[in-house]
């Protein structure tokens, strides 16, 4: 395995950073509207890259959502094929798996992220059927948390830059939905530019097989695991799919996730009254989280 270097961006003095990342100050946080983009961006502008070393760039929440120290990620890395270019770290993909893709999924938390992001793909000229696009736990990334190497980040960058352009110019429709404020964690003081931009790595992964994947296992979770075993089932036929070509797996994921609120009902319901059936196999699929940190 290549050389890797990995960094958490540090916001203020009073962040718990692990000591086995490096570190990214962004204390003058002269672009907050940008979140991470901006100080990813500069870093990939300024800093010389090793064509075969890895790099990411991780949110100070990283250990508290995906319980991995640096030294768990580096023993993963090690382990890893030496044709990996890429490496996901997503924490729990238990939502995002009941969705075709990570658009649709961010169309829903998002009101608009879809239609957005078409007219922007239409625009840079990245022909993507964003209706059609199957996205499962080999491709998806969450919260940035992926490293990879300058192949990779040279196509992330490019991407996002085309998008950076049009929404800093503001001046046409586009750039005005870019720019406009969505729903986030009950606030909404967020652009839509910043969930556009967390899906890029995604679309590249979905859309050119050529970069091979490494993922770390990403149905651990220790919240919501009601949420667990349809979202399993729904990853498991999308890649059957996406693998196979058979249209029957779409149909099943279809029907499946249309009652995915009676189905994650059913187990939270089920767990709560105690059913061995339930209970037995959600306390399994939560000791997973306990175990990832044992590792």
């Amino acid at each position: 395995m290549a050389n890797f270097h990995i960094f958490q961006i540090q916001y203020t003095s009073q962040q718990m950073l692990d000591p086995g990342f490096g570190v990214i100050d962004n204390f003058s946080n002269e672009r907050p509207d940008w979140f991470e983009y901006w100080p990813i961006r500069k870093f990939l502008l300024n800093e010389a890259l090793d064509e075969k070393a890895f790099y990411g760039f991780l949110s100070p929440k990283f250990r508290s959502k995906t319980n991995l120290t640096a030294a768990q990620v580096a023993e993963f890395m090690q382990r890893c094929d030496s044709a990996t270019e890429v490496v996901l770290f997503s924490p729990s993909i238990h939502t995002g798996a009941q969705f075709l893709n990570v658009f649709e999924h961010g169309d829903a938390e998002h009101p608009g992220l879809l239609a957005t992001s078409k007219k922007l793909l239409d625009r840079i000229n990245r022909h993507t059927d964003l209706d059609e696009l199957v996205t499962d736990s080999r491709n998806t990334v969450h919260s940035n948390y992926f490293v990879a190497k300058p192949r990779f980040w040279r196509e992330w960058l490019a991407l996002n830059e085309q998008m950076f352009a049009i929404a800093e110019a503001g001046a046409d429709e586009l750039g005005k939905a870019l720019t406009a404020h969505t729903s986030y964690r009950g606030r909404a003081d967020v652009q839509m530019k910043i969930f556009v931009m967390e899906r890029v790595a995604t679309l590249i992964l979905a859309s050119d097989p050529s970069f091979a994947t490494e993922v770390r296992n990403p149905f651990i979770a220790h919240k919501r695991i009601y949420k667990l075993p349809l979202a399993i089932a729904c990853d498991a036929l999308k890649i059957a799919y996406r693998t196979e070509g058979f249209s029957q797996y779409r149909d099943a994921f279809l029907l499946l996730r249309s009652l995915r609120k009676f189905w994650n009902f059913q187990i939270r319901f089920g767990a709560w009254l105690g059913l061995p059936g339930v209970r037995a196999h959600t306390r399994k699929l939560a000791s997973y989280w306990e175990k990832m940190g044992r590792q």
